[in-house]
């Protein structure tokens, strides 16, 4: 068994054996799974091959779901509340969001396309009722929760326990100081003790970072990964701050999302090139040295030949049911409820992003779309998209 499961992870990627087959040794209930979850990746693999060689079509391996608008923090410089997607204050929101049996029936959708993993952001996640009941229901499927880590129940945690399909990616920035100033007084200290409580628990578990000008120094001192690692964390997405406004049209008169003036407004902001560059350098040593899974976002990127969104590598569907390109470009031409997702995936939307590269290729931002708000908007218009914000 352990042969078969590292020929699966050696497939998607090499280092994933050094990681977790000793994580998978220490809590036999994943081995015990483990026959499920491959047979079903195995399907969804010659699924996607099969329809994208038949028809117009590219399935991604991976659905980003914003399961929920709801969020019980209200963050600094959060994305989902710029484009109008999430919000604390539930008054603003007018559009209907999916109930729970509606997203049942778009990840059958997806698993028949040959979706395999699942990504659940908000909102946060643990708001949404029901969450973790959807997840097991579909046992064979990967989902990977993203949370702010202030909302999981006692509840939550013993249903964790036994679930193996399940991984929980709990949102830090950095420091005590750090956090609360981004998240709110007390939020640092109510993350950091989720975190060790899955990790310790054996839950397959992580950190999610939003890298800014201001804590990338923080993540590059060894010291503050090897804490969460000695706790029992396993994984660890970077994603670089993205600079978002409520109407990123705005964002068209720019070089660049990551102008001068923003790196010296003294605020968060994104990183310039050469905190970029050191930082990925940092990030590719901890990959080769930790042990622990990282992902980086937009370094990672690079092997795939710029942004995979829009179906290359990743697709995402709001609360509402709208199918955007990815979480943060809020325009789109199919919702859920009116529309299937093999419909919403063949879409021109889609189809003219993939097939004009040049917009899903990094310059000088962490975001291949908002460097390209020009061209965004114009393809916007001649497809007939509309945005998807409040």
């Amino acid at each position: 068994m352990i042969k078969e499961i590292t020929k699966v992870f050696n497939f998607v990627n090499p280092k994933l054996s050094r990681i977790f087959i000793p994580f998978i040794l220490k809590h036999p209930k994943y081995m015990r799974n483990a026959p499920k979850l491959m047979k079903n990746f195995e399907r969804c693999e010659k699924t996607r091959e099969t329809i994208m060689k038949e028809e117009t079509v590219m399935v991604p391996p991976i659905l980003i779901l914003s399961i929920t608008h709801k969020c019980n923090l209200n963050c600094l410089g959060c994305f989902a509340s710029a484009v109008g997607i999430s919000s604390s204050d539930q008054s603003k929101f007018h559009k209907k969001a999916l109930s729970i049996n509606e997203w049942e029936g778009l990840i059958r959708q997806a698993r028949d396309l040959g979706v395999y993993t699942f990504l659940i952001a908000g909102g946060e996640p643990f708001v949404f009722e029901g969450l973790l009941d959807l997840c097991e229901k579909f046992d064979d499927s990967l989902f990977l929760i993203f949370t702010n880590g202030t909302a999981i129940r006692e509840q939550d945690f013993q249903q964790l326990k036994k679930m193996v399909n399940t991984g929980i990616m709990v949102s830090v920035e950095g420091s005590d100081q750090m956090t609360n100033f981004r998240r709110g007084l007390g939020v640092h200290e109510k993350a950091i003790q989720t975190a060790k409580r899955l990790g310790k628990s054996g839950i397959l578990s992580g950190i999610s970072v939003t890298i800014t000008n201001e804590n990338y120094s923080y993540w590059m001192q060894e010291e503050n990964l090897d804490v969460f690692i000695k706790d029992g964390l396993h994984m660890g997405f970077f994603t670089e701050y993205i600079t978002v406004t409520a109407d990123p049209t705005s964002m068209i008169k720019k070089d660049s999302v990551c102008s001068t003036s923003d790196q010296q407004s003294g605020s968060q902001k994104c990183l310039n090139k050469e905190q970029r560059l050191a930082f990925r350098q940092k990030i590719l040593y901890y990959k080769d040295n930790k042990q622990m899974f990282i992902i980086h976002s937009p370094g990672d990127e690079e092997l795939f030949g710029g942004c995979v969104s829009s179906g290359k590598g990743f697709a995402h569907i709001n609360a509402f049911g709208d199918l955007t390109p990815c979480p943060v470009a809020d325009i789109a031409t199919h919702n859920m409820k009116n529309s299937d997702l093999k419909g919403g995936l063949s879409s021109e939307l889609f189809l003219q992003l993939r097939e004009n590269s040049e917009m899903l290729e990094n310059v000088d931002g962490p975001c291949a779309l908002f460097e390209h708000q020009k061209e965004l908007e114009e393809l916007r218009k001649k497809v007939g998209a509309y945005r998807t914000g409040v």
